[in-house]
């Protein structure tokens, strides 16, 4: 992964008028009237801003040209309106978008001048409140004023977060690929669905509503049962109109999609190999870390965290004598689990990994899944219910990017199939629906506070808590899979063995890093006397105070904790440094291969390591301290070999694909 991204790096270092050209287009086109609402402009800027993270470009230039676009294309916008007034309604393609232009007078006519600087970063109306403010006659020195503070601000507000975002990538790029593209694949979905909701909204809710006023006005002439529910249920003049039409809609759509699934698997179509492709991709990007983050998350999805906020939620209702809600809350609950052990009891699909035993091997859908759903998508409905815009898409995104990180670790863990977890999701939030509707019409004077959050998040601690210090350590065993142990004779090893090991750190794919320049023959306490005595030391545990180093430009390597690497997705078990200078060192990383090495020169066997043996230099990109790993590994085993023999320690020097390979005993 490190060779992928040096050679990004390389690329846009040898030809940075490409990136700093894009980003000049993008922030200008996303800032000219009406074709701004189709131009990624923001996503642009923000890949520019990891760019200059990676070190790859200049961060000056690249903020100059964000910034010089942002207020070139409003400048553009504003002298539209300004010289053509009301007639810009009929140029091309203003004249298509009506309702563009009266949402935007309407935002300036509440804002004032404040909304040229405000309305950069509103989706909807950011490409034609600088055309309004022409119309407007806005005097230009104010106009001018004001775009230049707010292209200052948007350029700000998505290259600083980009270039934090490039810089972590860089660091976590140099400890493991499997890290890299994990956060990749998470950040993907979540913009990703971001993007989906709102292209759904602003493409599918007028064409909704119009469908649902259609419905209204013809069902207003009869006077038949159906027509009196369609008025009762969705007449725009009533209060909880819209609200039955999101819960309809979402009803509709989660059936439609569960019974599909259920088609799909039961006929063994495509969805099964989409399946087995996204568990393969999941199982190679597997890690220390992410299964120890993962398993957390998964178990804080179970019993150890819904059976608290369901206690919780429900004691909140008794205190607040909400007894209807309690009933609703209580049948939600219920009603889910014993749906899903239906469902389990009649379908059957083998799970990916025999985890457990019973009904549970039967996985479409997922009660673990399908309860924190309803769990967490009826308190949502709840707290949300009445409530500002802001505070209900607040609330809404907060619980959606607890239950997708939760989706997720399911399937990283290889839990469930990708049709498990749709069909979970499908199912939960068509009886989150359902609830929903009959919840408006029947409940009315029952309002669920926002502070309900409070005691929920104080039992998912709780939880978390107490499920880290009982159960975590069980089920990342649960989820492991351990290679044998293999024994292999001293001599062997020596002549022809040493060639079986892996030849270099490897990540995905095969992909090639570090070499493995060492092989030890001993225990940890040994090889930890031994090198200790000849200078070398064990590196830094990472600690709060530790990490914060790296946030300071002048710390000396030495400060520095050593970053694990991962071979396979296994981290490094020990770890040793020697000191060169205050800008560099050399850093051995020993991971435990299941050999065991038999008789060794007429004793008992030996556990086997096999290391990679590296020099680190200081690196300051976008203010912080980095260490980049030299690729003069012959230098760097030289050094400690030199070290061992004086120790009085048996070596032996191989080579492999011209990377001398130290052996140990």
């Amino acid at each position: 992964m490190e060779s992928h991204l040096q050679a990004l790096i390389d690329y846009f270092s040898a030809d940075p008028h490409i990136a700093l050209g894009a980003i000049f287009a993008a922030s200008l086109l996303e800032s000219l009237a009406v074709i701004g609402t189709v131009i990624p402009g923001s996503s642009i800027v923000f890949v520019g801003g990891v760019l200059i993270g990676l070190n790859a470009i200049n961060p000056w230039w690249t903020a100059a040209a964000a910034v010089s676009g942002a207020i070139l294309g409003d400048g553009i916008s504003y002298w539209l309106g300004r010289h053509y007034q009301e007639k810009i309604r009929a140029i091309w393609p203003m004249r298509n978008y009506p309702g563009l232009f009266a949402r935007g007078h309407a935002y300036f006519a509440r804002n004032g001048g404040r909304s040229v600087f405000l309305g950069r970063f509103i989706g909807p109306v950011r490409a034609v409140v600088p055309v309004i403010a022409g119309m407007a006659n806005m005097p230009p020195l104010q106009f001018y004023a004001v775009n230049i503070v707010s292209a200052l601000a948007w350029v700000a507000a998505h290259i600083i977060p980009g270039a934090l975002f490039g810089a972590s990538l860089q660091l976590a790029g140099a400890v493991s690929s499997r890290l890299v593209i994990m956060l990749v694949v998470i950040a993907a979905i979540l913009w990703g669905i971001s993007k989906l909701v709102r292209f759904s909204y602003n493409r599918g809710w007028p064409r909704i509503k119009w469908l649902r006023d259609r419905a209204v006005e013809r069902a207003r002439g009869k006077s038949g049962l159906h027509a009196r529910i369609v008025i009762s249920l969705f007449d725009p003049a009533s209060a909880g109109s819209k609200t039955f039409l999101i819960a309809s809609v979402l009803l509709i759509g989660s059936i439609w999609l569960f019974f599909g699934i259920l088609e799909d698997v039961v006929s063994k179509d495509p969805l099964i190999q989409l399946d087995q492709s996204v568990y393969a991709l999941l199982q190679g990007l597997r890690n220390e870390w992410g299964d120890s983050l993962m398993v957390t998350v998964s178990g804080l999805g179970g019993a150890a965290g819904t059976v608290p906020v369901i206690a919780v939620v429900s004691l909140w209702f008794i205190y607040k004598r909400y007894w209807r809600t309690l009933g609703y809350w209580l049948a939600a609950v219920g009603f889910a689990q014993i749906l899903v052990w239906i469902l389990k009891y009649t379908l059957g699909y083998a799970r990916p990994h025999d985890i457990d035993t019973g009904l549970e091997l039967l996985p479409l859908p997922s009660g673990h899944l399908a309860l924190s759903i309803v769990v967490y998508g009826f308190m949502v409905f709840l707290m949300a219910r009445g409530k500002p815009v802001w505070i209900k898409t607040a609330i809404t995104l907060l619980v959606a990017t607890a239950v997708i990180l939760l989706v997720f670790s399911r399937l990283y863990l290889g839990i469930h199939w990708l049709s498990d977890v749709l069909a979970s999701l499908s199912l939960g939030l068509a009886w989150v629906a359902l609830l929903s509707i009959a919840y408006t019409h029947r409940v009315y004077r029952e309002p669920v506070s926002t502070l309900l959050l409070l005691p929920v998040v104080l039992a998912l601690a709780l939880g978390g808590a107490w499920y880290v210090g009982n159960r975590q350590d069980a089920d990342l065993a649960r989820y492991a899979s351990l290679p044998t142990s293999k024994i292999m004779p001293f001599e062997k090893w020596k002549t022809e063995g040493w060639r079986s090991l892996p030849f270099a750190r490897s990540e995905l794919g095969g992909e090639i890093e570090e070499p493995f320049s060492l092989q030890w023959l001993g225990t940890s306490g040994q090889i930890a006397g031994i090198l200790a005595a000849a200078g070398w030391q064990a590196a830094e545990p990472w600690a709060v105070k530790s990490a914060l180093l790296w946030l300071l430009p002048n710390t000396t390597i030495g400060a520095l904790p050593v970053l694990p690497k991962f071979d396979h997705g296994k981290a490094q078990k020990l770890t040793f440094v020697k000191i060169v200078n205050p800008q560099e060192r050399v850093v051995v990383r020993l991971w435990p291969r299941r050999y065991a090495i038999d008789a060794v020169e007429g004793g008992s066997s030996r556990p086997l390591w096999n290391g990679t043996v590296t020099f680190e230099r200081l690196r300051h990109p976008v203010g912080i301290t980095l260490v980049k790993s030299g690729t003069d590994f012959n230098t760097a085993s030289h050094v400690l070999e030199q070290d061992i023999k004086s120790q009085r320690l048996s070596t032996e020097n191989r080579e492999r694909s011209r990377v001398s390979v130290v052996l140990v005993w």
